[in-house]
């Protein structure tokens, strides 16, 4: 054998065969087919259940539309699920990219098996880098955001902001290479960069949805300093699993069948969960039901019987803002927008010339959903 042919070898030998393992993975699906299939639909129905009993909406379970809803709504759960999963683990990218020419990455210190004392000194130091960097970045969008919210927006405000944003980033890439053996690249340190940008539109986001949810039990602003800390301690959690996810796949015989597993655990997880799997499979349901609207305003027949309860007074031929909860066997339930009230109204297809969504002007929403209500 000759030089050139060893190398060869060796080097075929050290990479694995991708379309291999995507065949041989593919295969093993094929193999449990079935169980994953029975697997997930009913996973789909217990979603579509927990979304019944959170809103109080009439459909039976063993009608015709519940039960034909389900594959596509598998499916819709699905793709719903892995993106919302990929963008909270998004910023984990900057684990997995080279940080200079030797193919060395900062995911190869990842490990909790037991190895050498400074190998496990170099897995803590990672830790250490992504809870910091996380801290970091969390510290950034709470100042920014209580700050910014109690200021007039200038130019000497939008300075400081650029200004520590910069700041921010430069702390963020000086801790993610900080001790890192050998030169780090300029690609790498690009790369930081972006993964603090993403990072902090995650926290933001994941904010949001946070606040939203304590808004409805507390009322002070002061609870906001228990509640990012945690908010931040439980998504440095769920990265760093993904992380270790990652790692374990990149080992795997079959790593698509191990992603396709783990994405039906995850599925699994969150329709056990009630509030979680209401709000999921509400939300794949409305969006067919409603063609993506939020709010929804209806041109109905005038001379339909019994719809005067949603019909607005000031437009003729056209409802009040409305929420539509489904559609089953040619019949829209339906409720008013912005209302607490569990009530449901039946809006027959056939009397509905048309949709669109509601006006921009939220305002104009809310009073006709006020107006609903004292009527």
């Amino acid at each position: 054998m000759t030089e050139f042919e060893s190398i060869e070898t060796a080097s075929t030998r050290s990479s694995p065969n991708r379309y291999a393992q995507l065949s041989n993975s593919l295969l093993w699906l094929n193999e449990r087919a079935w169980p994953l299939t029975v697997g997930i639909l009913v996973t789909a129905g217990l979603y579509l259940y927990q979304y019944i009993l959170e809103e109080k909406i009439p459909l039976s379970i063993t009608s015709s539309a519940f039960l034909t809803a389900l594959p596509a709504m598998s499916a819709i759960l699905v793709i719903i699920i892995s993106v919302l999963v990929a963008f909270i683990l998004l910023p984990i990218f900057v684990l997995f990219h080279r940080l200079n020419a030797s193919d060395k990455r900062l995911s190869d210190d990842f490990s909790f098996e037991q190895r050498s004392p400074e190998q496990n000194a170099r897995h803590r130091r990672l830790l250490g880098r992504w809870v910091g960097g996380l801290l970091i970045l969390g510290i950034f969008c709470t100042v920014f955001s209580v700050v910014g919210s109690q200021v007039t927006s200038n130019l000497w405000w939008t300075a400081a902001a650029v200004l520590g944003a910069g700041l921010t980033f430069f702390a963020y890439d000086r801790l993610m290479t900080l001790r890192v053996e050998g030169p780090v690249s300029t690609e790498f340190r690009m790369v930081c960069l972006m993964s603090a940008f993403v990072q902090i539109v995650v926290i933001l986001n994941v904010t949001i949805v946070a606040i939203d949810i304590a808004g409805r039990y507390v009322s002070s602003l002061w609870w906001l300093l228990l509640l990012v800390p945690a908010e931040l301690f439980f998504l440095g959690m769920i990265q760093l699993l993904g992380a270790l996810f990652v790692v374990k796949m990149q080992g795997h015989d079959h790593p698509a069948a191990f992603l396709a597993i783990a994405v039906m655990a995850v599925v699994v997880a969150l329709g056990l969960h009630p509030a979680s799997g209401a709000k999921l499979g509400g939300f794949a349901l409305q969006l067919s039901s409603s063609g993506a609207r939020n709010c929804t305003i209806m041109s109905v027949d005038q001379q339909s019987v019994g719809l005067e309860a949603i019909l607005d007074p000031d437009r003729p031929g056209f409802s009040r803002p409305l929420r539509v909860l489904a559609e089953a066997d040619g019949t829209y339930l339906v409720r008013p927008w912005k209302t607490d009230a569990k009530g449901v109204r039946f809006v027959p297809r056939a009397s509905v010339n048309g949709v669109d969504a509601c006006p921009i002007d939220s305002k104009t929403a809310r009073q006709a959903a006020a107006q609903n209500l004292s009527g």
